[in-house]
């Protein structure tokens, strides 16, 4: 039950009681004036039993010295005006009683009514409690998400910056960090150009053609490249396998973390065999194309290979 129910259900029970409340009041005051009335009778009858007994006993001695007036005719006289009179009181008595335990049991009533409200108003504090403590696990949640994302950002950086590419058979670097995409990118162009076997025009490239040049390229640099598609993989599944919120807000800050030949390496990456089953759904998911620059790409053919969803497109 959230608080809005719990708010509703003590102001209803709020009402409740003071409804029964002027109700409870106005009983008990009534079994006040009662109660007043017969224990007045009582004592009333109490005073008049003393009185007919002190009446009769003066009046015995009075008798008792002209004609011998026999005390057990004062006991019988007693017994059965007395004793009928103060059982009348007594009578009296056990209805004040009554009265007073009726009312006992209203005062009670609307004590239980209170325990009840105070019961709800304490369900209330900890529905507050609850609520609370909710807000402060899914911030813990978040840090502890972000806090681990931009660690996954840092080492994607840092192995970006560690790549080199070196002339064939030396030690000469010709490209260290992200420059080494751009080279990626030319080898790629060139390789597909003889795997179709033309020196210009790569419009109409079948995407086999295309893939089987890739391979090649992948081929040369597996060591390099492998390790950077693993670590930018796992940034995007990190953040798919999380429970956060507003998850395509962290995917665009992935995203941007990429150059325009990264993405374009990227995108036949995933239409490889190291990306066609795991990440490519992904790339679809959260819209990793959305900013590609297609004029990159081997043929405009081949932005059909991704669903819609991969650029942005509804």
């Amino acid at each position: 039950m959230n608080e809005n129910e719990l708010n509703k259900e003590i102001k209803e029970a709020s009402e409740r009681i003071k409804v029964r409340q002027k109700e409870i009041s106005s009983d008990v005051a009534k079994l006040d004036i009662k109660i007043k009335r017969y224990t007045g009778w009582t004592w009333g009858f109490v005073w008049a039993g003393i009185i007919v007994s002190v009446l009769s006993i003066i009046y015995f001695l009075c008798k008792n010295k002209d004609d011998n007036f026999a005390l057990n005719l004062l006991g019988d006289f007693l017994g059965g005006s007395v004793g009928s009179i103060w059982a009348l009181a007594g009578l009296f008595l056990i209805y004040v009683a009554f009265l007073g335990q009726k009312q006992q049991l209203l005062n009670q009533q609307l004590e239980l009514m209170y325990s009840q409200l105070e019961v709800k108003y304490t369900r209330l504090e900890l529905a507050g409690q609850k609520e609370e403590l909710k807000i402060q696990n899914n911030t813990l949640r978040q840090q502890k998400f972000e806090n681990t994302f931009f660690q996954l950002i840092t080492l994607f950086h840092s192995i970006v910056d560690a790549l080199d590419l070196r002339k064939k058979g030396t030690t000469t670097v010709i490209s260290t960090g992200r420059d080494c995409f751009e080279i990626f990118y030319k080898r790629f162009r060139t390789y597909t150009l003889t795997e179709n076997k033309q020196k210009y025009n790569l419009n109409n490239t079948p995407i086999e053609n295309t893939i089987n040049a890739y391979n090649k390229l992948y081929d040369e640099d597996k060591s390099d490249m492998s390790h950077y598609f693993r670590t930018i993989y796992h940034i995007f599944k990190f953040i798919d396998k999380s429970e956060i919120k507003n998850k395509k807000q962290y995917t665009s800050i992935a995203r941007a973390q990429l150059s325009s030949y990264e993405q374009i390496i990227l995108f036949y990456n995933c239409l490889h065999g190291n990306g066609v089953e795991k990440f490519k759904p992904l790339i679809e998911k959260y819209a990793i194309f959305k900013n590609i620059d297609s004029s990159l790409l081997i043929s405009q053919n081949h932005l059909s290979e991704y669903e819609p969803n991969a650029y942005g497109n509804e």
